[in-house]
Formats: structure tokens, C-alpha cells, sequence
């Protein structure tokens, strides 16, 4: 089954990065939330992407300079509030997994604390562009299945040894941006490479219906959208002409 990852949530109709965006991505048919984590400066896990305030809030400042209660205070967007990663497991739970990506440096320890003491180790994909990161991840609790973010321009390194070096369990190539149809960069000798070397494969985040029905037809585990309504529909339509 390919997991239908729903980038920030269902983005493409909500704030993003919040408990609204969540629960619609929810019902759209999305199986797995993907978001991102800073900390606080009392050291909370906050799910939000930029390390400033700025772009999603009608607040200012560096989330790593905030309180808890001073970031709570301002609006993401609908009445939304930036949400702790504890408030987003509690509406995952029993429901979808988990992806999450570490955007601040400090983040891994407490991701770490706050998924042991929710009971959901088993859940989670917690994977970053930093290789370092999920590397302390798996350190700090080898369960945690984790993931490293690979970009267009490091498609022609090493990245398999990369994701080998860390002990990750996925390899995330990001490829939609530089390319008009990015499906064609994961080519068989890649994902055999992949494969063979026992990396699960995690896909960029891609809206277009054309491509995304040539990103269902490949041997992934999981492909992120702004869009899980739409993922949902072609995934069903491939598994209805495949007999799957």
C-alpha cells in the first residue's frame, strides 16, 4: 500500500501546519500527516515549518526565542493556533502515522521524549534534510523508523551510502522543483539501488494529477501532497485498474 502522505496537511485548502489542516487531511483519505517541528524556547516541539513567525502567523519572531504561551497567542491562519506535536498525536492517534520532519537542530531529544511518553514510537517516520538529525534520532531510540530528505542537486552523490551511514529505514528523494516530470528521475536502477540496499522509498510532495499518476504506478512506500483528496482518487483509480 502507498502511504498517502499529506504535506503539512491538507495545505492546499487549509493553514498549513495546523490541527484544521489535519483533520481535513484526515478526511480527505490521507494515511499519514506529514509536518514539521521547531522547539520552543522552553523547549516544546511546535509543528511549523519556518523557524520564524512571520510567514504562517500574524505574529513575529523566532519560535526558538518564544514561549509555549507566547506562541499560542497568535493566529496560523482561521483561528488556528500553531499546535505542539503532543496536540497532533492526540488527533492522530488510532487514526494515521505520523511523518516528521526535524527542522531545528535541538529538536531530536525532545521529539524523542514526547513521542516515548505519548506511546507512539511506532508510528512515526521522523526523517530531515540534515542527515545528523535522524542519525541522533535512531541514537536516542533505535524503534524510531527514520528518513533522510535528499534534494534535486544531490542526485548524483552517493545518496544510498548517505542513508546507509545514518541507519535510516527510507530514502526521501525531493525532486519535484527543477523538473517538469519528476517520475522520470526515479529511475528502476535507482529504486532497485534503493531496494537492494533494504531502504523504503518516501516521494517529494507533488499536486499535479498527471504526474502523480505516474508517481502511484512505482515501487514506493509513500508519496507526500498538499492534496490527499486527490492522491486518494488516483491511487484508487490504479488500484482498481491493477486489480491491487
Amino acid at each position: 500500500m502507498i502511504h498517502n502522505i499529506a504535506h503539512r496537511g491538507a495545505s492546499a485548502y487549509e493553514p498549513e501546519n495546523t490541527l484544521r489542516a489535519f483533520e481535513r487531511a484526515i478526511e480527505m483519505g490521507a494515511t499519514m500527516l506529514e509536518l514539521d517541528v521547531h522547539l520552543s524556547r522552553d523547549d516544546h516541539p511546535m509543528v511549523i515549518h519556518d523557524a520564524d513567525l512571520s510567514r504562517t502567523t500574524n505574529g513575529t519572531g523566532q519560535i526558538a526565542d518564544l514561549s509555549l504561551a507566547q506562541i499560542k497567542r497568535f493566529d496560523a491562519g482561521l483561528g488556528e493556533r500553531v499546535p505542539t506535536l503532543d496536540e497532533v498525536i492526540d488527533l492522530a492517534r488510532g487514526r494515521v502515522k505520523l511523518y516528521i520532519e526535524l527542522k531545528g537542530q535541538d529538536a531530536p531529544e525532545q521529539v524523542v521524549k514526547t513521542l516515548q511518553k505519548a506511546d507512539f514510537l511506532d508510528q512515526v517516520i521522523v526523517g530531515s534534510f540534515y542527515p545528523w538529525l535522524p542519525q541522533k534520532i535512531k541514537f536516542l531510540e533505535p524503534v524510531i523508523r527514520t528518513s533522510v530528505l535528499i534534494r534535486l542537486e544531490d542526485r548524483q552523490a552517493d545518496f544510498v551510502a548517505w542513508t546507509l551511514a545514518v541507519g535510516a529505514d527510507y530514502a526521501h528523494p525531493c525532486w519535484e522543483r527543477g523538473s517538469n516530470t519528476p517520475h522520470e528521475l526515479l529511475t528502476p536502477a535507482i529504486s532497485a539501488n534503493f531496494r537492494q540496499n533494504g531502504l523504503g522509498i518516501l516521494l517529494w510532495h507533488e499536486e499535479r494529477p498527471a504526474e502523480l499518476c505516474e508517481l502511484v504506478k512505482l515501487d514506493v512506500d509513500g508519496i507526500c501532497t498538499d492534496k490527499p483528496d486527490l492522491l486518494s482518487e488516483i491511487i484508487q483509480k490504479e488500484q482498481e485498474k491493477t486489480g491491487i
